[in-house]
C-alpha cells in the first residue's frame, strides 16, 4: 500500500515537472529572459534588432559572413571592417555605436568607449572570457579566476626577457632558411613574385615549433598541421546556421567525425611532445633547456614543490597546443600586413631600410637591444597593428548582474570590443584614421591617439597577451633581415581580401615582387 502511494506521488511530481516546470522554463529561457535583457538595454539607450526566438540575428550573421568571402576589394583600402565583421559593421551603421547584436538568445553589446574598455580590462574577474559554469580546455586565454592566475604564474618564466634573448639565434636560423629560398627564386633575374604570406607562415611555424619544443620540431610541426585542419573545419561550421543548432556537433556528420578524429590525434601528439621533453630534462647534458615547453615543465615542478599543486598533464597539453596556434598565426599575420603596407608605401619602406642599414649594415645580425632601438620600425609595426590587428574583436561574458560605469548589465549579456573599429575611430585617431601613417606613433603609444588607451592590439590590463614580446621581437628580427636583402612591391596578381580566422590574414595570399639589393 505504502509502495503504491509512493509510486503515485512520484508519478504526480514527474507529471507536474513535465507539464508545468519544463514549459515555464522553456518560455522563460526562449522568450521572457531575452526580452528582459532587451528592455534593460533599450532603457539605457542601446539599439538593435528586436529579439527573434532562439536564433536572434544568427541567420544574418552567417549569411553576411559567407557573402563577404565571395567578394574582394577593388583597391588596397584599409576600411576593411565591412568584410571581416560584416554584420557588426551593418549594425553600427544602422543603429550607431551604442548597439547590440543577438547571438541566439544572448545580446552582445558593442562597447567602443575607451573608459569602459579600460574598466572591462581591469575588472577581468567580472567580465570573463567564458562562463564559470563552463570550463573549457583551450589554454591560458580562456581560463578564469585562480585557475588563470596559477597557469599564468607557471607560464610567465617562459616569456622573460632573458629567455627571449636566448631564442633569437633560433629565430635567425629559421629566417635565414626562408631568405635562402627567396634568394633562389630571384637568382635568375634579380626579382620574382613570391606569396610572402605562405613563406612567413612557414617561417613563424618553424620558429614556434623549435622554440616551443626544441629537438621535437617534427612532432611540433605535425601538431600545428593537425590543429590547422581542425580550425579550418571550425570556421567553416561557424559560417553555417547548423553550427548553432543545440547538439549538432554531436551528430555523426562527416565534418564532426573528422573533428573527433583530429581531436584524438592532437591530444596524442601533444602528449608525446610533453613525455619526450620530460625524459630529455632528466638527461643532464641535454640541450634546448630554454625551449618554452622545458621552461614551463620546470616552472610547473617548482609550483608543485611550493604549493603542492601544479598543472596536470591534460592542462600542459592544452598549453602546448596554444603555443603552436597563437605563436604562429599572430606573427605571420603581423609580418604579412607590414610587408603589404610597405609595398604600398615605398617611402616608409625606404625609411625603414635606411634605419636598419644605419644600425646594422647589410650583414650584421642585431641583438635584442639593437632590435628594440629601431624607432621607425617600431612606429611601422604599431601602425600596422592599429589597422590590421591580429584579433579583430575581443569578447567578454557577464555571468552576474553588475555595473559598468553608468551602465547596468545583467547576467546573460555579452560584450564585444571591436578593435578594428576602435582603431579606426576618427574621434580617437583624427581624420586620417583609415590611412597608414606611422608618424602618429612618433612620440610613443600613449600620445598616438586623442585618448590614451585607444590602442590595444594585444588586449589590456592584467590579462594582456603573455606572448606579446615574443611576437614583436620575432617580427622585428625578420623585418630587419628582409630589409637588409630585398626591396618589394605589390604584384598585379595581389587581391586585397582580408579575412578573420584565428588571426587576420589575406584570404588569397600576399603576392609581392621581391627585388634583390
Amino acid at each position: 500500500m505504502l509502495g503504491n502511494m509512493l509510486t503515485d506521488i512520484l508519478a504526480t511530481v514527474f507529471l507536474v515537472i513535465v507539464l508545468v516546470y519544463v514549459p515555464l522554463h522553456l518560455i522563460n529561457s526562449l522568450w521572457l529572459k531575452p526580452k528582459r535583457l532587451e528592455k534593460c538595454l533599450r532603457d539605457q539607450g542601446f539599439r538593435g534588432n528586436p529579439y527573434r526566438p532562439i536564433y536572434g540575428d544568427l541567420a544574418e550573421i552567417t549569411g553576411m559572413a559567407r557573402s563577404s568571402l565571395s567578394k574582394s576589394f577593388t583597391s588596397l583600402t584599409h576600411d576593411i571592417v565591412s568584410r571581416i565583421l560584416p554584420f557588426l559593421h551593418h549594425t553600427i551603421q544602422q543603429y550607431g555605436k551604442e548597439s547590440f547584436i543577438w547571438y541566439g538568445r544572448n545580446p552582445k553589446i558593442n562597447i567602443t568607449k575607451i573608459e569602459l574598455i579600460k574598466e572591462i580590462f581591469t575588472k577581468y574577474e567580472v567580465f570573463t572570457k567564458q562562463s564559470p559554469a563552463k570550463k573549457t580546455m583551450f589554454g591560458l586565454p580562456m581560463r578564469e579566476g585562480e585557475d588563470w592566475a596559477k597557469v599564468r604564474k607557471i607560464i610567465n618564466p617562459a616569456f622573460e626577457i632573458e629567455k627571449l634573448k636566448n631564442m633569437l639565434p633560433t629565430m635567425e636560423k629559421c629566417c635565414d632558411k626562408m631568405i635562402r629560398k627567396w634568394d633562389e627564386v630571384v637568382a635568375t633575374s634579380g626579382s620574382a613574385e613570391v606569396d610572402v604570406y605562405s613563406s612567413l607562415s612557414m617561417y613563424s611555424g618553424d620558429v614556434i615549433a623549435i622554440t616551443s619544443f626544441g629537438s621535437s620540431y617534427e612532432e611540433g610541426e605535425k601538431l600545428y598541421k593537425l590543429q590547422e585542419e581542425d580550425l579550418s573545419l571550425t570556421f567553416q561550421a561557424m559560417r553555417t546556421m547548423t553550427n548553432y543548432i543545440p547538439g549538432w556537433r554531436y551528430l555523426p556528420t562527416k565534418a564532426n567525425r573528422r573533428k573527433k578524429k583530429l581531436d584524438r590525434e592532437i591530444k596524442e601528439t601533444a602528449k608525446t611532445l610533453v613525455d619526450k621533453r620530460k625524459k630529455l630534462k632528466q638527461i643532464k647534458d641535454s640541450k634546448n633547456k630554454d625551449d618554452l615547453l622545458s621552461v614551463m615543465l620546470e616552472s610547473n615542478e617548482k609550483e608543485i614543490e611550493e604549493d603542492g599543486v601544479g598543472l596536470p598533464m591534460e592542462d600542459l597539453i592544452e598549453e602546448c597546443k596554444l603555443f603552436m596556434l597563437a605563436g604562429k598565426d599572430t606573427t605571420s599575420s603581423l609580418l604579412t600586413w607590414v610587408m603589404v603596407l610597405l609595398s604600398q608605401h615605398q617611402d616608409w619602406q625606404n625609411k625603414a631600410r635606411e634605419e636598419v642599414l644605419s644600425h646594422f649594415g647589410k650583414d650584421y645580425t642585431p641583438d635584442y637591444k639593437g632590435l628594440n632601438s629601431l624607432k621607425i620600425m617600431n612606429m611601422i609595426i604599431n601602425e600596422t597593428l592599429r589597422i590590421y590587428p591580429p584579433i579583430a574583436t575581443l569578447s567578454r561574458i557577464i555571468h552576474t548582474n553588475t555595473n559598468l560605469k553608468q551602465l547596468t548589465l545583467l547576467s546573460g549579456m555579452e560584450i564585444s570590443m571591436p578593435l578594428s573599429m576602435v582603431h579606426r575611430d576618427r574621434e580617437l585617431w583624427g581624420d586620417d584614421a583609415s590611412e597608414f601613417n606611422p608618424n602618429r606613433f612618433s612620440e610613443g603609444v600613449l600620445s598616438a591617439s586623442k585618448v590614451p588607451g585607444s590602442f590595444f592590439p594585444f588586449g589590456g590590463g592584467p590579462r594582456i597577451c603573455v606572448g606579446k614580446n615574443y611576437a614583436l621581437i620575432e617580427s622585428k628580427l625578420a623585418l630587419t633581415k628582409i630589409l637588409q636583402r630585398f626591396s618589394f612591391e605589390l604584384s598585379s596578381s595581389y587581391v586585397h581580401a582580408p579575412i578573420f580566422e584565428l588571426a587576420l590574414v589575406p584570404q588569397f595570399g600576399a603576392q609581392l615582387i621581391l627585388h634583390k639589393i
